[in-house]
């Protein structure tokens, strides 16, 4: 296993603003699972706020975090989007956006000044999330015969996972979710069956 399968998350969206020398820092999290949904919460916020100075941001996916972007937006190299991702790991979180939207208040801040604002704007948006533990799951198909069926629910029972099933006149055909980190010991068990078929399907 090159990563874990646990990792940290938000539950749902929150939002946050500061006000620093008569500028407006807007700041949103949001819980998002792959690039196309960063894009689709990006492209609503600019939308929103089409007349602000700024919309800079940071995500991350993958609970291993391989992807991840930061834009600054037009403002100074890393005076945006490090501040953000450096909240963002404080908590280790994965699976967020988080975008600060500036609206220049006519003082500049200079480089110390917008460390601290869009880090602060920021912290104060990740302090009202709710965070949730979450594990990658392995899914199996398992198709055996319709007498087996109970020698599937057993085997669900036994390593704690979640099962869909539908039946024909002869067949069990099912879609099971299990933990990855017992995925090994299950799959040696099914070996010890007869005319029963598992397959991978995917990691999610």
């Amino acid at each position: 296993m090159l990563f874990s399968r646990e990792f940290r998350s938000l539950k749902s969206q929150a939002e946050a603003n500061i006000t620093v020398k008569g500028s407006k820092f807007l700041a949103f999290a949001f819980p998002v699972n792959n690039e196309t949904e960063v894009k689709v919460q990006l492209s609503a916020l600019r939308d929103k706020f089409p007349d602000a100075t700024h919309h800079c941001y940071v995500w991350i996916v993958n609970p291993d975090k391989s992807a991840q972007r930061i834009n600054d937006d037009g403002e100074p190299a890393s005076s945006a989007g490090r501040p953000i991702l450096k909240q963002i790991n404080a908590l280790d979180l994965t699976n967020i956006l988080v975008v600060v939207v500036r609206y220049f208040g006519g003082k500049k801040l200079g480089i110390p000044g917008l460390i601290e604002a869009y880090g602060s704007a920021a912290k104060l948006c990740l302090s009202k999330i709710d965070i949730v533990n979450k594990t990658l799951l392995d899914y199996y198909k398992i198709e055996t015969k319709i007498e087996n069926e109970h020698l599937v629910y057993n085997l669900a029972r036994k390593f704690g996972a979640k099962i869909e099933a539908r039946l024909t006149a002869h067949l069990f055909i099912g879609i099971l979710a299990i933990n990855g980190s017992k995925t090994e010991l299950f799959l040696k068990e099914c070996q010890l069956f007869n005319n029963f078929e598992c397959v991978f399907l995917k990691t999610k």
